[in-house]
């Protein structure tokens, strides 16, 4: 099979589609998708279908006390990392998810050495499903920001963050504090999943079909719109090397910013003598934020 180039009709006469015309059907049909995706991704609480994101941060070794004497740096526990992982994106699955003709007319037609005929089911992806995938993508149908207000065009899937980074609040430890508490983070950057919802466009002109009497047809908007957000619902779960794979990390398209993990670069010694006979000893993270990884929400055509 191979693209086809569908007809329509003007001043009474049928005329093959030029490449604005099928760019404008792209478009359309971009929007038909995006208002209604057929992959999903949602927020959950944990056990998403996407790659686990780890958050980490510096906390406070354990303190020592001796009834004469300081113990020493080299003697004294170090700070560790705190790592929490954040599995809170699931891809899924929605709609009825067919397409195809029961009678070999319900597509547009094609001028195929002088004989009219509707396009197969095959024909239409070969026709419409590369460049329509690649436009749902190239579109960003969802975007990771640190915002809860969700960019122009956008909705939010959630107001609970995908991805949180933390790291140690140095300024919450202090030598007066020791036995201080080891885990005090506080939240540096929350990250939100939000959905694109579309931008709606027209078709300049619709294509034609042959109906149940033999007749060409041009089909009204609401017919090819049923045609092609089928197609492209049905495609982007479906078909093999088109099926729109979202992911975090690997090859594709950022959506959005990516979530950055950091956590503090070094330590500080601190000492506290209590009463004449405890003399306590405790680290404290300290330093400047490190970036550790920076993760992406992705899509890609598989």
């Amino acid at each position: 099979m191979s693209a086809r180039t569908p007809m329509y009709i003007s001043s009474n006469n049928l005329k093959e589609m030029s490449s604005a015309h099928k760019t404008a059907i792209i478009n359309r049909a971009r929007y038909l998708y995006l208002s209604d995706q057929s992959v999903l991704l949602t927020q959950v609480g944990s056990s998403g279908t996407l790659d686990a994101m780890s958050d980490t941060r510096t906390q406070a070794g354990g303190a020592t006390s001796h009834a004469n004497s300081f113990r020493s740096a080299g003697d004294t526990p170090n700070v560790s990392t705190v790592t929490v992982a954040y599995d809170k994106i699931t891809s899924t699955n929605t709609g009825s998810l067919t397409f195809n003709d029961s009678n070999n007319i319900r597509f547009p037609v094609w001028n195929n050495n002088g004989n009219i005929q509707a396009m197969t089911p095959q024909e239409m992806f070969d026709t419409y499903a590369d460049t329509l995938v690649d436009a749902v993508i190239a579109a960003l149908p969802y975007q990771i920001s640190n915002s809860t207000s969700a960019p122009s065009g956008y909705t939010n899937v959630s107001s609970t963050a995908v991805f949180t980074d933390t790291r140690a609040n140095a300024g919450a430890y202090s030598a007066g504090g020791i036995t201080e508490t080891q885990d005090q983070p506080t939240t540096i950057t929350n990250y939100y999943l939000h959905r694109n919802t579309g931008s709606e466009t027209d078709y300049t002109v619709k294509p034609c079909y042959i109906d149940s009497n033999q007749n060409i047809r041009e089909y009204t908007e609401a017919q090819f719109d049923a045609i092609m957000k089928e197609m492209i619902r049905y495609v982007a779960v479906n078909l093999n090397s088109h099926k729109i794979v979202y992911a975090i990390g690997g090859s594709g398209t950022n959506l959005g910013t990516g979530m950055v993990n950091t956590k503090l670069n070094g330590s500080t010694y601190a000492q506290r003598e209590v009463g004449g006979d405890d003399y306590r000893t405790q680290e404290f993270p300290a330093g400047s934020a490190a970036t550790i990884s920076t993760y992406y929400l992705k899509a890609r055509k598989a």
